[in-house]
């Protein structure tokens, strides 16, 4: 016959802590504090828990016997987020943001507005970043809510050219 399998008894901070995580947002660790809680304290069974959690009895006996060997450190997710980890860090992301809510004239371009290829060339240019993809850029301006198809608002002066226009249109 198999050995039981329950989680070992509970510290007072290890039981503290469930007790945060039973109330926290993150509904995987819940679950995790909850199978903990329910074989430590309760004790009840892997089959019995597994229908409660809404798990396989696998899964009950993985989050077990993390628990049991390497604590509450064992409950928590293996990584942060899937995928790459960021490319840029904060200022340079802010340095980027506040690139494209510019108005490229304002920057010596000679356009109004920006497209992601001509502000990934002047990002490129003058030594931003030294390397990024349209995507990444694309990526870094929709976190931040910027539109860069947006026509910056003009400059309080007119130019030099308009003025002369409004002038010589009322004589």
């Amino acid at each position: 016959m198999p050995k039981l399998l329950f989680a070992r008894p509970l510290q007072d901070h290890e039981r503290a802590t469930l007790e945060r995580m039973m109330a926290g947002d993150d509904v995987n660790l819940r679950q995790r504090a909850l199978i903990i809680l329910l074989s430590a304290d309760e004790r009840y069974r892997v089959p019995e828990i597994a229908p409660m959690v809404g798990l396989h009895m696998d899964k009950v006996r993985k989050w077990i016997t993390r628990f049991n060997e390497q604590g509450l450190k064992g409950l928590q997710p293996a990584y942060k987020r899937p995928g790459p980890r960021e490319k840029f860090d904060a200022r340079t992301r802010k340095r980027i943001v506040e690139l494209a809510t510019t108005s490229p004239r304002e920057l010596g371009q000679l356009r109004s507005t920006w497209t992601l290829d001509s502000l990934r060339n002047y990002l490129l240019e003058n030594g931003v970043v030294s390397e990024i993809s349209r995507e990444s850029l694309r990526q870094i301006l929709l976190s931040a809510n910027v539109n860069w198809h947006v026509v910056p608002s003009k400059p309080e002066q007119p130019s030099r050219w308009l003025r002369y226009l409004q002038t010589s249109t009322h004589n």
